[in-house]
């Protein structure tokens, strides 16, 4: 990341003011300092400092990040992550840094872009596939009319048929993530960017 312009920021495990989740955090008690401490749930906030203050590119080392709300299968209450803040671009140029990252990575490690991992042979050397949601599901179930995937009931509709139980309190963004994954995710085995995910179902969206 230095090497690609961007400037290390070391970020606190802990904090004073709870940021970057709107859940309500667990507060421990810092005996010396005689005040009370929560999670940093998010680099961001000294990271995003930084970035606004100094530089126009800033990421925060491999941080332990804590996670507020009660966990989903899919959401380790604990990992660890890099968060990196670019000045001047879109997710196309993220897209792109990571993408970059990943098969630079792989060379320097393994001396290949051809990583193995069970029966299958991860390719790491050629372009990623980008494909949006829908047109993942169109991909992998092909008689779907993508007009369907706009529309409540017909998206409902095409749900239902697949065995999908649809909740009372799903709108559209959620019921397409449900076909998508149930018809789609499995078959996405090399590495793959899917963009357009529903506000719905973003954690980071905003309407």
């Amino acid at each position: 990341m230095v090497a690609r312009g961007f400037m290390e920021v070391e970020t606190p495990m802990m904090q004073v003011i709870p940021g970057g989740a709107s859940a309500r955090p667990f507060i421990t008690h810092h005996n010396a300092l005689g005040s009370g401490h929560v999670p940093a749930y998010r680099a961001r906030n000294c990271t995003s400092s930084v970035w606004w203050l100094a530089v126009s590119n800033a990421y925060s080392k491999l941080t332990v990040t804590s996670v507020t709300k009660a966990s989903p299968v899919r959401h380790n209450p604990e990992f660890t992550m890099m968060e990196l803040y670019m000045a001047y671009t879109d997710y196309k140029d993220l897209i792109e840094l990571t993408e970059s990252l990943f098969r630079t990575l792989a060379q320097d490690v393994l001396g290949t872009t051809q990583v193995p991992y069970g029966d299958e042979v991860f390719d790491f050397g050629k372009p990623f596939e980008k494909l949006t949601m829908r047109e993942a599901i169109k991909k992998y179930r092909p008689e779907t009319d993508m007009a369907d995937l706009d529309n409540f009931d017909s998206a409902k509709a095409i749900a239902e048929s697949i065995g999908i139980h649809v909740e009372k309190s799903w709108g559209l963004g959620r019921i397409v993530t449900e076909i998508f994954d149930e018809v789609a995710e499995a078959h996405l085995i090399q590495p793959t960017f899917i963009t357009e995910y529903p506000a719905e179902v973003s954690p980071a969206g905003a309407s």
